[in-house]
């Protein structure tokens, strides 16, 4: 007789399963505000030692290995510190070579949320652990304002909000095993192996979050929802899948960001097409060794052991080709990306560092600067016309007007009084270079007319001006470190105008120089003045600033 579910009972088992589905939903979104809470809470507290780390120590390849570990260990989100990465690189703080190594050491870092998952997560009494952590953070949260200290209690509220969350997970998953599994299979390995690796590529790149895809991945192996062999294949697809979150930030950013952001990939997919083609005895071989130490090997310390080996098998496997996947990343993307008139150091995700942000605007004016004194240079150098100081006026005012729409959302962050009083001077500067650039193009643009013959001494007089105003602009470079005595040269230059002026109306009266030609000349020499006035102010403003220039 085939037994037969009445009524009331098939709504008490919709009822137990919808409510074990809205479990499962809530557990997923209490890890992720944990996660959040924690990472924003760690950043802000950092402040500005994030940007140090990742300048002064990150000198070496295990310096590198060691700090992208360390970081992704702290604020448990390895996308976080990859965008990080990505805008230092941008904004010139770290060269390729290194932001690699941080990449690289960010995917080890990952390996400390399996750790914690499989130790705490199913060996302690989360709720005990976690509810007193959630107490002391918000009451650090409520008393500290926007101390440091405030934003650690934020953090540890958001630690213990993610093991609530994981506590959750794992109750559902074991209520779900008993009435469903994903253990399925097609009956050839190589087949399970990719559709599993495909099932964690693409949660991880619907939920951004590889860490959450882990801990899912792990609640529901010990909830017998899913064997070993394909948890294994879901945590490499989901090693792939995290690299989403740095393509995504790369959509329209700079050569440098997508150079890292290649790197990211070619990594990740490296590590993860040998580890699937030794999946199986590798898992076999993990097992073995466990249950040589213990009788009984759980199976999620065995996924959180395999984990931490194909991540550090990835290292090994990129360590003696890194130099020269380096070198083949130089040469990438280079013909759009260069474009004299695109910023290059502006990123958005800098947005919410501002001293990472205002380095990006120094190095961008520095840009500006060096475009706009050597149009100045060119235009006073007599020797032959310049006829590309047009296209380089457009490309100074194409930058400059990235510098102020950059500066306007960064004066929507929350500054600090340092950054918040730099931000107009840098923009006057921005518009001193904005004003040389054009007076270069006026000149060079005179300068036809005034290659004629003419009296010696006016000659003389003329080229020793000339000079003069060549010495000054060459001075004025923001550029270069060392210290000059720019207005003592303004001075004297003054006075040498105002001699070749007086010589030039004298000569004009007297008729030994046509006044066509005389006002011509008094128009050239009043032009070099202005861009020379015009150095002087923008050098004597960003050296008085004192604007931090470091180089790597």
């Amino acid at each position: 007789m085939i037994p037969v579910l009445s009524k009331s009972s098939a709504v008490q088992t919709g009822s137990v399963m919808f409510s074990t589905i809205s479990a499962v939903v809530g557990g997923l979104g209490m890890f992720m505000l944990g996660m959040w809470l924690m990472s924003e809470g760690l950043r802000m507290a950092a402040g500005n030692t994030l940007h140090q780390l990742l300048q002064h120590w990150t000198r070496t390849r295990l310096h590198g290995l060691g700090m992208g570990f360390f970081l992704t260990a702290l604020i448990q989100h390895s996308g976080a510190v990859t965008v990080a990465t990505i805008g230092f690189t941008n904004a010139g703080l770290l060269t390729l070579e290194r932001a690699i190594w941080i990449i690289f050491g960010t995917n080890i870092g990952t390996t400390v949320t399996a750790w914690l998952v499989a130790m705490i997560g199913f060996n302690f009494n989360i709720a005990a652990f976690a509810l007193p952590l959630i107490g002391i953070g918000m009451l650090l949260k409520i008393s500290q304002g926007e101390k440091a200290v405030a934003w650690l209690g934020q953090a540890l509220v958001g630690f213990g909000v993610l093991f609530l969350g994981i506590d959750v997970l794992k109750d559902s998953f074991a209520d779900l095993g008993a009435a469903i599994s994903l253990d399925i299979s097609t009956g050839h390995l190589a087949t399970d192996i990719l559709l599993f690796t495909g099932i964690g590529f693409l949660a991880t790149v619907l939920l951004q979050s590889s860490s959450l895809m882990l801990a899912i991945t792990m609640t529901a192996l010990a909830g017998g929802i899913i064997g070993l062999m394909p948890a294994a294949a879901v945590v490499v697809g989901s090693n792939i899948g995290s690299t989403s979150t740095a393509i995504f930030s790369s959509f329209g950013s700079t050569a440098a960001a997508k150079r890292v952001v290649s790197s990211h990939v070619i990594f990740n997919l490296l590590t993860a097409s040998v580890t699937l083609l030794i999946l199986a005895p590798l898992l076999a071989i993990l097992h073995f060794v466990q249950q040589l130490l213990v009788d009984v090997p759980a199976e999620t310390t065995t996924l959180a052991l395999f984990h931490t080996l194909f991540n550090l098998l990835g290292i090994l496997l990129i360590w003696p080709i890194a130099n020269r996947l380096v070198n083949w990343l130089e040469h990438r993307f280079i013909s759009k990306e260069d474009e004299l008139g695109k910023a290059r150091y502006l990123d958005k995700h800098a947005l919410n560092l501002p001293s990472l942000a205002m380095h990006g605007l120094v190095k961008e004016t520095q840009r500006v600067a060096e475009m706009a004194l050597k149009a100045a240079a060119d235009s006073i150098n007599f020797e032959r016309l310049h006829p590309d100081l047009k296209k380089n006026q457009q490309y100074c005012e194409q930058i400059i007007l990235a510098i102020g729409e950059y500066s306007h959302q960064l004066y929507k962050q929350n500054l600090p009084e340092s950054v918040s009083e730099k931000l107009p001077v840098l923009l006057r500067i921005n518009q001193y270079y904005a004003a040389i650039s054009e007076l270069a193009v006026m000149l060079n643009k005179n300068r036809g007319t005034l290659e004629t013959t003419m009296a010696s001494h006016i000659e003389t007089q003329l080229n020793d001006f000339y000079k003069d105003c060549l010495s000054l602009v060459s001075a004025a470079n923001i550029n270069d470190s060392g210290e000059s005595d720019i207005t003592h040269q303004m001075d004297s230059l003054e006075s040498n105008y105002q001699s070749l002026k007086s010589l030039l109306l004298r000569r004009g009266a007297e008729g030994t120089l046509s006044i066509a030609r005389m006002e011509k000349l008094l128009t050239a020499i009043s032009q070099a003045r202005r861009i020379c006035q015009q150095s002087m102010k923008a050098f004597n403003y960003f050296q008085n600033s004192q604007f931090e220039t470091d180089q790597n």
